[in-house]
C-alpha cells in the first residue's frame, strides 16, 4: 500500500483532484476551511494499491488554525509521498510551504494547477528550470481532468545546490529571519523561471467598487431574496408540483393498485397511503426546491463571491468576537447545519470554535425551508417570501447577538490576523454547480429512504394504534396523542397546545424533514399544496391560524437541533458545550416564541411590556454573574498574594 498526501495552500485544487482521483464527491470550494480533516480513499492501478488523502490547506508549517495542525500532524509525523499543490497564479506565495517540505527532506512531486489562466495573462513557468533548481519532479496539470497512472504516483527527490544554500542562510536564524531568507530565494526562483504580467490576481476592476459595505452587503441580501423567491414561491413549486404528479402516476398508483387486490384490510391500505407514501412524498416533492437552493448557493460559493462577503464583514464580526470566517460557517449552515458544524475547525482558537459550533443550529438549514414555505404560504398567502426571509434574518441576528454575549462573558476569543485571498470573479464552472447540486440531492434523498421512511413508518404506526396495539385510525386516541396531550400544558402560552402539532416538534428532533411527513400523515394528505391547505382549515388535526402558524415558525427555527447534528456537536465541541447550547436554544426558543405570540396575539405594547421584563430579570441575572465572577477573581488573587 502507497500512501500519498495531496498538500498545499488552501484553494489550490487538492479537493478536485482528489474526487477525480478517487471517483468521488467531496465538496469543493474557493475558500478556506473546506476540508477541515484529512479524507482518504485507496484505488488501484496495474494491481498497485494507493491510499490518497486530501489534507486540509495550509500556508507554512507555523499553524495558525486547528485544520492547518491536522494537515501539519500528518505531513510531519509520516514519511509519505507528497503530492504538493500550486497554483500558477499564486506561485510566490505557494512555493514557500514548498520549499519548507523540501527543507525537512520530503519526498514531494509539485503539481502547477490554473495554468490556463495563467498563461492566458502572458505568463509563463520554466517547469525544468525550475525542476533543476528544487530537485523534485514538476507537471503542469488540469486538476478537473487529471488521470491516475503510474507514473503519475513516481517521485524522485534530492538535495540540490539550491535548497542546500537555503539551508545554510537560515541556519541560526529566528523565525522571523528565515522566512526573509526563504522569500529571497523565492524571488530568485521567479527570476529564473516565472514570467508573471498578472501580479495580483483574484483583484480586479470590478472589486474597486464592488468592495464597499453599502454596495456590496445589499447586493448580497437582495440576491439571497430572489432567490429564495424564485426557489421556493416561481419556479419551484410548478417544478414539485409536477414532480409529485410523475412520483405518483409511475410509482404509487401502480403499487397501490397491486396492494388493493391483494388485500381489503383498512390497516395495510392506510399504512402505504398514509405512512409510506403520504410522509414520504410530502417530504420527496420538495426535491426540485432543493435542487434549485443549492444551485444558488453553489453559484454563490463558486463565483467569489463569499470571499469578498468575508473580507467586507470580518471587522463588524470581529467587535463580537468572531472572524470573517463564520460566513462560511452561517452559509453552509443554509445547506446543512451537521455540515456547517464541521467547518468550525477552521476558527482560530478554540473558544472561537466553541462559539462557531453553539451558533451554527440557528441557520435556517434546508431541512426547514419546506417547513417554513408550507406553514407561510398557508397563513400569509402571497406574503409568505417576507415571513421566510425574516425568519433567515432572524436566525441570523439571534446568532450573532449570543456572539456577542458570549464573547463578553464565558468564551472571550483571542485576538488574531484574518488572512484570506480572492479567488478570481467569474462565472462558476458549469461542472462544478452540478456535481456540487448531484452530491447534496443525493443526500437529501438518501435520508428520505433512509431516516424519514423508516421513522415515518413508526410514527404512522404510533398515531394510529392506542394503548393496547390497536388500530384506532383517525376515530381514536393514539399512543403519539396520548403522550403529547400529557405535555401540551407545556406549549399552552405559546398556543401550540395541539396535540398533533406537538408531536410533529418531537418527531422534528430526530429530522426537521420529519415535521412535514408528520403533518401530512395527521391531515392525511399527500400533495404538497394540499398539504399547505389543510392547515388553515379549522376541522384538520393540525391547523393554524396568524399568530400560532408565525409563532410555531419562530420556534422551529430556534429549537433543538437535528440528532446528526447533535452527534458533530459533541464531536467538536464536546458533550458539557453541546448541552448548554441545546439549552441554550430551548430558552430562547421558548422566550422568543412567547413574545411572537404575544405580538400577533395581544398586540405590540402587551408584547412590549413583557418584553421589557424579561430583558430586566436578564440583565439583573447577568450583573449578579459578573459580580460572582469578579468575587472570584478577587479570592483567588488573594490567595496568591498570601502564597
Amino acid at each position: 500500500m502507497n500512501d500519498v498526501y495531496l498538500v498545499g495552500n488552501p484553494n489550490t485544487g487538492k479537493t478536485t483532484i482528489f474526487n477525480n482521483l478517487t471517483r468521488s464527491e467531496e465538496h469543493v470550494g474557493n475558500w478556506h476551511g473546506v476540508t477541515v480533516e484529512a479524507k482518504s480513499k485507496t484505488i488501484s492501478i496495474d494491481n498497485e494499491k494507493y491510499r490518497i488523502y486530501d489534507l486540509p490547506g495550509l500556508y507554512s508549517l507555523n499553524c495558525f488554525t486547528l485544520e492547518e495542525e491536522v494537515a501539519k500532524n500528518l505531513i510531519v509525523n509520516n514519511n509519505n509521498d507528497i503530492l504538493f499543490l500550486v497554483d500558477a497564479n499564486n506561485f510566490s506565495r505557494n512555493m514557500f510551504l514548498a520549499i519548507n517540505l523540501l527543507l525537512i527532506n520530503k519526498n514531494i512531486k509539485i503539481l502547477i494547477n490554473n495554468y490556463k489562466y495563467f498563461s492566458s495573462k502572458g505568463g509563463s513557468i520554466d517547469i525544468d528550470r525550475l525542476s533543476k533548481l528544487l530537485g523534485c519532479q514538476i507537471k503542469i496539470i488540469d486538476a478537473k481532468k487529471i488521470k491516475p497512472s503510474k507514473e503519475f504516483f513516481s517521485f524522485t527527490t534530492y538535495k540540490t545546490k539550491f535548497i542546500k544554500s537555503i539551508e545554510q542562510n537560515i541556519y541560526g536564524l529566528d523565525e522571523y529571519g528565515k522566512i526573509e531568507t526563504i522569500y529571497k530565494f523565492i524571488n530568485i526562483l521567479n527570476e529564473k523561471c516565472v514570467k508573471n504580467n498578472n501580479k495580483i490576481y483574484g483583484f480586479n476592476k470590478i472589486d474597486k467598487k464592488l468592495l464597499k459595505t453599502s454596495v456590496f452587503l445589499p447586493l448580497f441580501l437582495i440576491s439571497v431574496f430572489l432567490a429564495l423567491f424564485v426557489t421556493f414561491f416561481l419556479v419551484g413549486p410548478i417544478l414539485s408540483e409536477l414532480f409529485i404528479y410523475l412520483l405518483q402516476i409511475l410509482i404509487k398508483r401502480p403499487i397501490m393498485a397491486i396492494i388493493s387486490n391483494s388485500t381489503t384490510s383498512k390497516f395495510i391500505l392506510a399504512l402505504f397511503e398514509e405512512g409510506v407514501f403520504g410522509a414520504c412524498f410530502s417530504v420527496l416533492g420538495f426535491l426540485p426546491q432543493i435542487c434549485l437552493m443549492y444551485l444558488f448557493l453553489s453559484i454563490l460559493e463558486n463565483s467569489g463571491l463569499i470571499s469578498r462577503m468575508a473580507f467586507l464583514i470580518d471587522d463588524y464580526f470581529e467587535k463580537i468576537g468572531l472572524s470573517g470566517k463564520m460566513i462560511y460557517t452561517m452559509l453552509m449552515g443554509f445547506g446543512c447545519s451537521a455540515t456547517a458544524t464541521l467547518t468550525s475547525n477552521n476558527m482560530p482558537d478554540k473558544n472561537s470554535k466553541i462559539k462557531a459550533g453553539l451558533l451554527t443550529p440557528f441557520m435556517s438549514c434546508s431541512a426547514r425551508l419546506p417547513i417554513y414555505t408550507t406553514v407561510a404560504l398557508a397563513i400569509c398567502g402571497v406574503n409568505s417570501i417576507f415571513v421566510v426571509f425574516g425568519l433567515y434574518l432572524l436566525g441570523i441576528m439571534v446568532a450573532l447577538l449570543l456572539a456577542y454575549i458570549f464573547e463578553h462573558t464565558i468564551l472571550p476569543s483571542n485576538k488574531t490576523q484574518f488572512v484570506i485571498e480572492f479567488p478570481e470573479l467569474k462565472l462558476p464552472n458549469f461542472r462544478t454547480v452540478i456535481m456540487s447540486i448531484r452530491v447534496s440531492c443525493k443526500q437529501f434523498v438518501l435520508k428520505v429512504f433512509g431516516i424519514i421512511f423508516s421513522v415515518s413508518i413508526i410514527l404512522w404506526l404510533l398515531n394510529n394504534i392506542n394503548i393496547k396495539l390497536h388500530y384506532v385510525g383517525s376515530d381514536g386516541v393514539s399512543i403519539l396523542y396520548s403522550f403529547s396531550s400529557l405535555i401540551s400544558w407545556m406549549f399552552k402560552p405559546l398556543g401550540l397546545n395541539n396535540p398533533n402539532i406537538i408531536c410533529a416538534l418531537l418527531v422534528g428532533l430526530v429530522a426537521k424533514e420529519l415535521i412535514l411527513s408528520s403533518f401530512a400523515v395527521s391531515n392525511k394528505v399527500t400533495n404538497i399544496s394540499k398539504l399547505s391547505h389543510s392547515l388553515i382549515i379549522a376541522t384538520s388535526a393540525v391547523n393554524f391560524n396568524l399568530a400560532t402558524g408565525i409563532t410555531f415558525l419562530v420556534f422551529t427555527l430556534l429549537y433543538f437541533p437535528c440528532v446528526s447534528n447533535f452527534g458533530v456537536l459533541t464531536k467538536e465541541i464536546g458533550f458539557k458545550y453541546t448541552m448548554f447550547g441545546v439549552s441554550v436554544q430551548l430558552v430562547l426558543a421558548y422566550v422568543i416564541s412567547y413574545l411572537t405570540y404575544l405580538l400577533f396575539s395581544r398586540g405590540v405594547s402587551y408584547m412590549l411590556v413583557v418584553g421589557v421584563i424579561i430583558i430586566i430579570v436578564a440583565v439583573a441575572m447577568y450583573n449578579i454573574y459578573k459580580r460572582i465572577k469578579h468575587k472570584s477573581l478577587k479570592c483567588v488573587s488573594c490567595c496568591c498574594i498570601n502564597n
